[in-house]
């Protein structure tokens, strides 16, 4: 009897433990992320950023900085500046969200960020976009399943494996406690 008792608790207490890692998977209280339309773009084109409703606070100013391979030649939002960077600043919308277009320059080739910087929230969202030259197509290779990312690291292997060994656990005991009855009777 005593031994069922420690192993309901020794049960109950893994389980108690277990149970809060779900819940530290992302810190969503920052905003979300923002993202762009699509993740490959041709120079010369266009591409859109789309931060969902939430992501900033109501009408919040967020200043947006472009770096990369000549940086200072993207137009965010119909703005274009001289610098070797590009940084420009415009308010959210008010229920958190923003979108920003942005017009690739014809030469533009390489991996740019956009960083942007809520001012009064202090939230930081940045994006990468993969420009390739205006001749060469674009292929996706995994565009992904579309579902958030948890911050889960267990690789999917050793969580099958684990339910193997559970299952293979139970089988186990459940073959010595026939094989005790068999011999009882």
């Amino acid at each position: 009897m005593f031994k069922k008792i420690l192993a309901a608790i020794a049960v109950t207490a893994g389980l108690l433990l277990a149970a809060p890692a779900a819940a530290n998977a992302v810190d969503y209280t920052n905003g979300a992320q923002c993202s762009f339309d699509v993740s490959v773009a041709q120079a010369g084109g266009n591409a859109t950023l789309i931060c969902i409703p939430g992501t900033w606070s109501p009408g919040e100013a967020i200043t947006w900085t472009v770096t990369g391979q000549d940086g200072s030649s993207f137009t965010l939002a119909s703005f274009h500046s001289a610098a070797s960077s590009l940084s420009f600043t415009k308010h959210s919308n008010g229920d958190g969200s923003d979108v920003l277009s942005v017009k690739l320059p014809a030469g533009a080739t390489g991996t740019y960020s956009i960083v942007g910087v809520g001012q009064t929230s202090g939230h930081q969202c940045s994006a990468t976009l993969t420009v390739l030259p205006a001749d060469q197509s674009s292929t996706v290779l995994d565009p992904g399943s579309g579902l958030p990312h948890t911050g889960s690291v267990v690789a999917t292997w050793a969580a099958w494996m684990g339910g193997s060994l559970i299952a293979l656990g139970l089988i186990a005991l459940a073959i010595v406690a026939w094989a005790r009855k068999v011999r009882e009777s």
